[in-house]
Protein backbone atom coordinates (compact mmCIF):
# COMPACT_ATOMS: atom_id res chain seq x y z
CA UNK A 1 0.00 0.00 0.00
CA UNK A 2 1.67 3.29 -0.68
CA UNK A 3 1.88 5.80 2.19
CA UNK A 4 0.66 9.31 2.00
CA UNK A 5 1.21 11.71 4.71
CA UNK A 6 -1.47 14.17 4.59
CA UNK A 7 -1.22 18.12 5.70
CA UNK A 8 -3.97 20.80 6.18
CA UNK A 9 -3.34 24.45 6.42
CA UNK A 10 -6.43 24.61 8.92
CA UNK A 11 -7.62 22.63 11.74
CA UNK A 12 -10.06 20.93 9.18
CA UNK A 13 -9.02 17.13 8.03
CA UNK A 14 -7.54 17.06 5.01
CA UNK A 15 -10.08 15.73 2.44
CA UNK A 16 -9.02 12.23 0.23
CA UNK A 17 -7.99 13.11 -3.32
CA UNK A 18 -10.34 12.49 -5.61
CA UNK A 19 -8.05 11.40 -8.00
CA UNK A 20 -5.08 8.55 -8.42
CA UNK A 21 -1.71 10.16 -8.84
CA UNK A 22 -0.90 10.70 -12.39
CA UNK A 23 2.27 8.92 -12.27
CA UNK A 24 3.21 7.01 -15.86
CA UNK A 25 2.15 3.47 -15.82
CA UNK A 26 0.47 3.71 -12.42
CA UNK A 27 3.70 3.77 -10.88
CA UNK A 28 3.09 4.11 -7.05
CA UNK A 29 5.39 6.40 -5.10
CA UNK A 30 7.25 4.98 -2.25
CA UNK A 31 5.64 8.28 0.15
CA UNK A 32 3.63 11.08 -1.19
CA UNK A 33 3.21 14.33 1.00
CA UNK A 34 -0.04 15.47 0.29
CA UNK A 35 -1.13 19.13 0.99
CA UNK A 36 -5.01 19.38 0.79
CA UNK A 37 -5.46 23.07 0.79
CA UNK A 38 -9.60 22.79 0.32
CA UNK A 39 -9.74 24.23 3.52
CA UNK A 40 -8.92 27.96 2.82
CA UNK A 41 -12.09 28.21 1.07
CA UNK A 42 -13.54 28.13 4.34
CA UNK A 43 -11.84 31.37 5.38
CA UNK A 44 -13.56 33.43 3.39
CA UNK A 45 -12.46 32.92 -0.51
CA UNK A 46 -13.81 30.36 -2.92
CA UNK A 47 -12.33 31.02 -6.39
CA UNK A 48 -12.22 32.16 -8.94
CA UNK A 49 -10.70 35.20 -9.79
CA UNK A 50 -8.03 37.02 -7.07
CA UNK A 51 -8.66 36.54 -3.26
CA UNK A 52 -9.33 39.33 -0.88
CA UNK A 53 -6.53 41.70 -0.91
CA UNK A 54 -3.88 40.54 2.20
CA UNK A 55 -5.51 36.91 1.86
CA UNK A 56 -2.32 34.90 1.30
CA UNK A 57 -1.18 37.22 4.44
CA UNK A 58 -3.57 36.25 6.85
CA UNK A 59 -2.27 33.61 9.02
CA UNK A 60 -3.66 29.69 9.17
CA UNK A 61 -5.68 28.55 11.60
CA UNK A 62 -2.79 26.37 12.46
CA UNK A 63 0.47 28.37 13.60
CA UNK A 64 2.64 25.49 13.06
CA UNK A 65 1.57 25.07 8.77
CA UNK A 66 4.69 25.52 7.31
CA UNK A 67 6.79 24.70 10.03
CA UNK A 68 4.73 21.11 9.98
CA UNK A 69 5.70 20.97 6.60
CA UNK A 70 9.18 21.32 6.84
CA UNK A 71 9.30 18.92 10.01
CA UNK A 72 7.58 16.10 7.91
CA UNK A 73 9.91 16.16 5.15
CA UNK A 74 13.22 16.44 7.64
CA UNK A 75 11.25 13.10 9.07
CA UNK A 76 10.68 10.93 6.17
CA UNK A 77 13.95 11.29 3.77
CA UNK A 78 11.86 8.83 1.59
CA UNK A 79 8.91 11.58 0.09
CA UNK A 80 8.92 11.25 -3.67
CA UNK A 81 5.81 12.63 -4.51
CA UNK A 82 4.75 16.14 -3.63
CA UNK A 83 0.79 16.39 -4.16
CA UNK A 84 -1.04 20.08 -3.79
CA UNK A 85 -4.61 20.08 -4.04
CA UNK A 86 -6.86 22.82 -4.38
CA UNK A 87 -4.22 25.50 -4.98
CA UNK A 88 -6.67 27.55 -7.12
CA UNK A 89 -4.62 30.80 -7.02
CA UNK A 90 -1.88 32.86 -9.42
CA UNK A 91 -0.63 33.38 -6.04
CA UNK A 92 -0.91 29.83 -4.41
CA UNK A 93 1.09 27.76 -3.40
CA UNK A 94 2.83 30.84 -2.01
CA UNK A 95 6.81 31.51 -2.20
CA UNK A 96 6.48 30.35 1.69
CA UNK A 97 4.70 27.36 1.02
CA UNK A 98 7.35 26.38 -1.82
CA UNK A 99 10.31 27.29 0.25
CA UNK A 100 9.32 25.14 3.27
CA UNK A 101 9.38 22.11 0.83
CA UNK A 102 12.74 22.90 -0.48
CA UNK A 103 14.28 19.92 1.93
CA UNK A 104 12.35 17.30 -0.17
CA UNK A 105 13.30 15.20 -2.89
CA UNK A 106 10.41 14.32 -5.18
CA UNK A 107 10.36 12.76 -8.78
CA UNK A 108 6.51 13.80 -8.74
CA UNK A 109 4.78 16.90 -8.42
CA UNK A 110 1.16 17.27 -8.67
CA UNK A 111 -0.64 20.57 -8.83
CA UNK A 112 -4.28 20.58 -8.83
CA UNK A 113 -6.14 23.76 -9.36
CA UNK A 114 -8.78 22.91 -11.85
CA UNK A 115 -10.56 23.78 -15.16
CA UNK A 116 -11.07 27.52 -14.35
CA UNK A 117 -8.26 28.33 -11.97
CA UNK A 118 -4.55 29.38 -12.22
CA UNK A 119 -1.86 28.43 -9.90
CA UNK A 120 1.71 29.36 -8.97
CA UNK A 121 3.21 26.48 -10.95
CA UNK A 122 6.44 29.17 -11.25
CA UNK A 123 7.10 29.11 -7.33
CA UNK A 124 8.97 25.74 -7.60
CA UNK A 125 12.24 28.67 -8.45
CA UNK A 126 12.03 29.44 -5.02
CA UNK A 127 12.55 25.84 -3.41
CA UNK A 128 16.51 26.02 -2.68
CA UNK A 129 17.19 23.02 -4.34
CA UNK A 130 16.53 22.03 -7.55
CA UNK A 131 13.81 18.98 -7.36
CA UNK A 132 15.03 15.52 -9.32
CA UNK A 133 11.43 15.51 -11.03
CA UNK A 134 10.60 13.21 -13.58
CA UNK A 135 6.50 13.84 -13.96
CA UNK A 136 4.58 16.53 -13.41
CA UNK A 137 0.87 17.15 -13.48
CA UNK A 138 -0.58 20.37 -14.14
CA UNK A 139 -4.23 20.61 -13.58
CA UNK A 140 -5.10 24.49 -14.29
CA UNK A 141 -5.78 26.67 -17.19
CA UNK A 142 -3.50 30.08 -17.25
CA UNK A 143 -0.11 30.22 -17.43
CA UNK A 144 3.09 32.82 -17.39
CA UNK A 145 3.62 32.57 -20.75
CA UNK A 146 2.87 35.02 -23.47
CA UNK A 147 1.72 34.19 -27.12
CA UNK A 148 1.36 37.57 -29.57
CA UNK A 149 1.34 37.45 -32.96
CA UNK A 150 1.28 34.39 -36.02
CA UNK A 151 3.98 35.71 -37.88
CA UNK A 152 3.29 37.13 -41.69
CA UNK A 153 1.26 40.29 -42.34
CA UNK A 154 0.28 40.03 -38.40
CA UNK A 155 3.88 40.94 -37.95
CA UNK A 156 6.52 38.74 -36.09
CA UNK A 157 5.37 35.93 -33.98
CA UNK A 158 6.37 36.20 -30.43
CA UNK A 159 6.45 34.36 -27.50
CA UNK A 160 8.37 34.07 -23.95
CA UNK A 161 8.73 31.00 -21.53
CA UNK A 162 6.12 29.89 -19.34
CA UNK A 163 7.74 27.72 -16.66
CA UNK A 164 10.87 28.47 -15.07
CA UNK A 165 13.65 26.32 -15.88
CA UNK A 166 13.54 24.22 -13.23
CA UNK A 167 11.04 22.58 -15.39
CA UNK A 168 13.29 22.13 -17.92
CA UNK A 169 14.22 18.27 -17.86
CA UNK A 170 11.50 16.76 -16.89
CA UNK A 171 10.57 13.50 -18.50
CA UNK A 172 6.72 13.38 -18.22
CA UNK A 173 3.97 15.99 -18.23
CA UNK A 174 0.35 16.08 -18.17
CA UNK A 175 -1.55 19.50 -18.73
CA UNK A 176 -5.25 19.16 -18.04
CA UNK A 177 -7.45 22.62 -19.17
CA UNK A 178 -4.31 24.87 -20.09
CA UNK A 179 -5.18 27.54 -22.22
CA UNK A 180 -2.77 28.28 -25.03
CA UNK A 181 -2.70 31.53 -24.78
CA UNK A 182 -0.08 31.87 -21.32
CA UNK A 183 -0.12 27.95 -21.09
CA UNK A 184 2.52 25.94 -22.99
CA UNK A 185 5.26 24.35 -22.08
CA UNK A 186 7.95 26.45 -22.84
CA UNK A 187 10.38 26.19 -19.92
CA UNK A 188 13.57 28.51 -19.91
CA UNK A 189 16.21 27.37 -21.90
CA UNK A 190 13.63 24.71 -23.65
CA UNK A 191 12.28 20.94 -22.55
CA UNK A 192 15.77 19.09 -22.76
CA UNK A 193 14.63 15.33 -22.07
CA UNK A 194 10.39 15.54 -22.10
CA UNK A 195 9.58 11.76 -23.38
CA UNK A 196 5.77 11.58 -22.48
CA UNK A 197 3.14 14.38 -23.09
CA UNK A 198 -0.27 14.60 -22.28
CA UNK A 199 -2.58 17.53 -23.12
CA UNK A 200 -6.52 16.88 -22.69
CA UNK A 201 -9.14 19.46 -22.84
CA UNK A 202 -10.14 23.46 -24.17
CA UNK A 203 -7.52 24.71 -26.72
CA UNK A 204 -5.22 21.41 -26.36
CA UNK A 205 -4.44 21.27 -30.45
CA UNK A 206 -2.87 24.48 -29.98
CA UNK A 207 -1.30 24.09 -27.06
CA UNK A 208 0.69 21.22 -28.50
CA UNK A 209 1.43 23.12 -31.19
CA UNK A 210 2.66 25.75 -29.52
CA UNK A 211 4.93 23.33 -27.19
CA UNK A 212 6.31 21.43 -29.90
CA UNK A 213 7.23 24.65 -31.49
CA UNK A 214 9.10 26.18 -28.65
CA UNK A 215 10.92 22.77 -27.96
CA UNK A 216 13.10 21.70 -30.96
CA UNK A 217 14.31 18.90 -29.07
CA UNK A 218 11.16 17.12 -28.82
CA UNK A 219 11.40 15.75 -32.11
CA UNK A 220 14.30 13.55 -30.65
CA UNK A 221 12.82 12.77 -27.37
CA UNK A 222 9.20 12.78 -27.18
CA UNK A 223 8.38 8.64 -27.29
CA UNK A 224 4.79 9.49 -26.19
CA UNK A 225 1.78 11.88 -27.20
CA UNK A 226 -1.85 11.81 -25.39
CA UNK A 227 -3.88 14.32 -26.59
CA UNK A 228 -7.88 14.74 -26.67
CA UNK A 229 -10.80 15.63 -24.08
CA UNK A 230 -14.36 16.23 -23.28
CA UNK A 231 -13.70 20.03 -24.56
CA UNK A 232 -12.04 21.64 -27.44
CA UNK A 233 -11.61 25.09 -28.49
CA UNK A 234 -11.23 25.21 -32.30
CA UNK A 235 -7.66 25.47 -33.85
CA UNK A 236 -6.55 27.55 -36.80
CA UNK A 237 -5.32 25.69 -39.66
CA UNK A 238 -2.05 26.51 -39.00
CA UNK A 239 -1.60 24.77 -35.48
CA UNK A 240 -2.88 21.54 -37.20
CA UNK A 241 -0.32 21.77 -39.51
CA UNK A 242 2.35 22.38 -36.71
CA UNK A 243 0.90 19.21 -35.29
CA UNK A 244 0.67 17.05 -38.57
CA UNK A 245 4.41 18.43 -39.12
CA UNK A 246 5.48 17.32 -35.76
CA UNK A 247 4.51 13.88 -36.34
CA UNK A 248 5.90 13.16 -39.60
CA UNK A 249 9.12 14.51 -38.73
CA UNK A 250 9.28 12.50 -35.18
CA UNK A 251 12.15 10.21 -34.73
CA UNK A 252 11.79 8.81 -31.39
CA UNK A 253 7.58 8.74 -31.15
CA UNK A 254 6.55 4.82 -30.09
CA UNK A 255 2.92 5.25 -28.98
CA UNK A 256 0.20 7.90 -30.07
CA UNK A 257 -3.35 8.33 -28.71
CA UNK A 258 -5.71 10.50 -30.17
CA UNK A 259 -9.19 12.30 -29.38
CA UNK A 260 -10.18 14.34 -32.50
CA UNK A 261 -13.55 15.81 -33.30
CA UNK A 262 -14.69 19.32 -34.75
CA UNK A 263 -14.57 21.83 -32.69
CA UNK A 264 -18.46 22.42 -32.99
CA UNK A 265 -19.14 19.43 -31.98
CA UNK A 266 -17.19 18.70 -29.16
CA UNK A 267 -19.39 19.60 -26.37
CA UNK A 268 -22.08 17.45 -27.35
CA UNK A 269 -19.90 14.81 -28.04
CA UNK A 270 -18.98 12.47 -24.97
CA UNK A 271 -21.42 12.26 -22.47
CA UNK A 272 -24.32 13.33 -20.43
CA UNK A 273 -22.13 16.01 -18.77
CA UNK A 274 -21.51 18.14 -21.63
CA UNK A 275 -22.98 21.56 -22.78
CA UNK A 276 -24.21 22.25 -25.76
CA UNK A 277 -24.54 25.87 -26.98
CA UNK A 278 -28.32 25.22 -28.51
CA UNK A 279 -28.46 27.89 -30.79
CA UNK A 280 -28.88 28.04 -34.34
CA UNK A 281 -25.74 26.17 -35.79
CA UNK A 282 -23.81 27.75 -38.83
CA UNK A 283 -20.97 26.18 -41.63
CA UNK A 284 -17.98 24.76 -39.63
CA UNK A 285 -14.78 26.77 -41.39
CA UNK A 286 -12.21 25.18 -38.53
CA UNK A 287 -10.06 22.51 -39.48
CA UNK A 288 -11.14 18.94 -38.73
CA UNK A 289 -7.69 17.54 -37.13
CA UNK A 290 -8.87 14.07 -37.56
CA UNK A 291 -8.36 14.02 -40.98
CA UNK A 292 -5.24 12.81 -43.12
CA UNK A 293 -3.71 11.43 -39.64
CA UNK A 294 -2.42 7.98 -41.93
CA UNK A 295 -0.19 9.76 -44.40
CA UNK A 296 1.63 11.75 -41.17
CA UNK A 297 2.29 9.07 -39.02
CA UNK A 298 5.75 8.23 -38.30
CA UNK A 299 7.04 5.15 -38.80
CA UNK A 300 8.82 4.62 -35.51
CA UNK A 301 4.78 4.29 -34.22
CA UNK A 302 4.30 0.37 -32.49
CA UNK A 303 0.96 1.79 -31.11
CA UNK A 304 -1.96 3.91 -32.57
CA UNK A 305 -5.20 5.03 -31.12
CA UNK A 306 -7.36 7.10 -32.42
CA UNK A 307 -11.28 8.11 -31.46
CA UNK A 308 -13.15 10.61 -33.72
CA UNK A 309 -16.50 11.17 -35.51
CA UNK A 310 -18.56 8.80 -37.99
CA UNK A 311 -19.44 11.42 -40.66
CA UNK A 312 -18.89 11.38 -44.48
CA UNK A 313 -15.34 13.01 -44.33
CA UNK A 314 -14.23 10.65 -42.04
CA UNK A 315 -15.51 7.54 -44.45
CA UNK A 316 -13.75 8.72 -47.56
CA UNK A 317 -10.55 9.30 -45.09
CA UNK A 318 -10.68 5.65 -44.12
CA UNK A 319 -10.04 4.96 -47.85
CA UNK A 320 -6.68 6.51 -46.56
CA UNK A 321 -6.33 4.07 -44.22
CA UNK A 322 -6.59 0.71 -45.61
CA UNK A 323 -4.51 1.86 -48.81
CA UNK A 324 -1.62 2.99 -46.59
CA UNK A 325 -2.27 -0.34 -44.18
CA UNK A 326 -1.31 -2.13 -47.39
CA UNK A 327 2.38 -0.69 -48.49
CA UNK A 328 4.55 -2.90 -45.77
CA UNK A 329 6.68 0.49 -45.47
CA UNK A 330 3.46 1.89 -43.41
CA UNK A 331 4.15 1.51 -39.74
CA UNK A 332 6.48 -1.39 -40.20
CA UNK A 333 6.76 -1.30 -36.53
CA UNK A 334 2.88 -1.17 -35.49
CA UNK A 335 2.21 -3.74 -32.96
CA UNK A 336 -1.38 -2.59 -31.69
CA UNK A 337 -4.43 -0.52 -33.02
CA UNK A 338 -7.55 1.07 -31.63
CA UNK A 339 -9.67 2.79 -33.92
CA UNK A 340 -13.07 4.10 -32.95
CA UNK A 341 -15.51 6.06 -34.80
CA UNK A 342 -18.47 7.26 -32.66
CA UNK A 343 -18.19 10.48 -31.93
CA UNK A 344 -21.40 12.44 -33.17
CA UNK A 345 -21.05 15.73 -35.47
CA UNK A 346 -22.71 18.55 -35.67
CA UNK A 347 -23.39 21.20 -38.34
CA UNK A 348 -22.57 20.15 -42.01
CA UNK A 349 -20.88 17.12 -40.66
CA UNK A 350 -24.18 15.24 -39.10
CA UNK A 351 -23.78 11.74 -38.61
CA UNK A 352 -24.00 9.09 -40.91
CA UNK A 353 -27.58 7.10 -41.69
CA UNK A 354 -27.73 3.49 -41.38
CA UNK A 355 -26.32 2.90 -45.12
CA UNK A 356 -23.03 5.20 -44.50
CA UNK A 357 -22.63 4.08 -41.47
CA UNK A 358 -22.61 0.33 -42.66
CA UNK A 359 -19.87 1.67 -44.71
CA UNK A 360 -18.15 3.09 -42.71
CA UNK A 361 -17.92 -0.08 -40.23
CA UNK A 362 -16.88 -1.94 -43.41
CA UNK A 363 -14.25 0.15 -43.82
CA UNK A 364 -13.01 -0.16 -39.95
CA UNK A 365 -13.38 -4.26 -40.44
CA UNK A 366 -11.18 -4.31 -43.61
CA UNK A 367 -8.55 -2.00 -42.48
CA UNK A 368 -7.98 -4.23 -39.34
CA UNK A 369 -8.01 -7.52 -41.46
CA UNK A 370 -5.49 -5.82 -43.53
CA UNK A 371 -3.47 -5.39 -40.38
CA UNK A 372 -3.97 -8.36 -39.29
CA UNK A 373 -2.38 -10.07 -42.41
CA UNK A 374 0.82 -8.61 -41.26
CA UNK A 375 3.82 -11.13 -39.72
CA UNK A 376 3.47 -10.48 -36.32
CA UNK A 377 -0.04 -9.21 -36.87
CA UNK A 378 -1.05 -6.20 -35.60
CA UNK A 379 -3.51 -6.40 -32.88
CA UNK A 380 -7.18 -4.31 -32.18
CA UNK A 381 -7.64 -3.01 -29.44
CA UNK A 382 -10.25 -0.38 -27.59
CA UNK A 383 -9.46 3.30 -27.00
CA UNK A 384 -8.60 3.90 -23.38
CA UNK A 385 -11.98 5.42 -21.52
CA UNK A 386 -11.80 9.24 -21.87
CA UNK A 387 -11.55 9.36 -17.88
CA UNK A 388 -8.10 7.33 -18.17
CA UNK A 389 -6.68 9.71 -20.51
CA UNK A 390 -5.24 12.10 -18.05
CA UNK A 391 -2.88 9.12 -16.77
CA UNK A 392 0.29 8.36 -18.89
CA UNK A 393 0.89 5.68 -20.12
CA UNK A 394 4.33 3.44 -19.27
CA UNK A 395 6.66 3.76 -22.08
Amino acid sequence: MPRILSLSPTAIIPKPYPRRLHVPGGIVPKHELYLDLSSLEDKGWSGPGAPPPGFFDRPSTRADWLPSIREAIANHKDIDAVNIYRCNSAEWPSAELWKALSGARPTHLELNAGALEECNYAGLRDVETAWPLKSVYLSCCEGDGQWEGEGGEDGPQRFKPSFPARYANIENLVLHYALSSTLYFYPEGGANNLRSLTILENDFVTTFARTVSCNPLMLQTLRSITLGGQFYISAEKEDVEQMNNFFRNAKALVDIELVLNDAESFSSSLGPDAEGDGGDQTISTSPSPYLGLSDVLPASLTSVSLRGPANKVMLKDLDNWIRNAERAAWLPNLRTVALKLDLPNRLERAELDAAAQKELDAKVRKLFAVLARRDPAVQVMEPRPLKELEYPLEF
